[in-house]
């Protein structure tokens, strides 16, 4: 449901990065590697039945 998130602030994170903005962007991309890796972390120890 929630997994658009991760694309749409890479996206306007490489968007900021094209336009010089490259402090915010470098934010926009930390938070997307966060979320994936948050979303990661629990989907696999619920879904995929994997110890990380």
């Amino acid at each position: 449901m929630y997994m658009f998130l991760p694309f749409l602030t890479a996206l306007i994170g490489l968007i900021l990065v094209w336009f010089e903005k490259r402090f915010a962007g470098l934010i926009l991309l930390a938070i997307t590697v966060v979320t994936l890796m948050v979303w990661f972390r629990f989907h696999a120890t619920d879904h995929l039945n994997l110890s990380l």
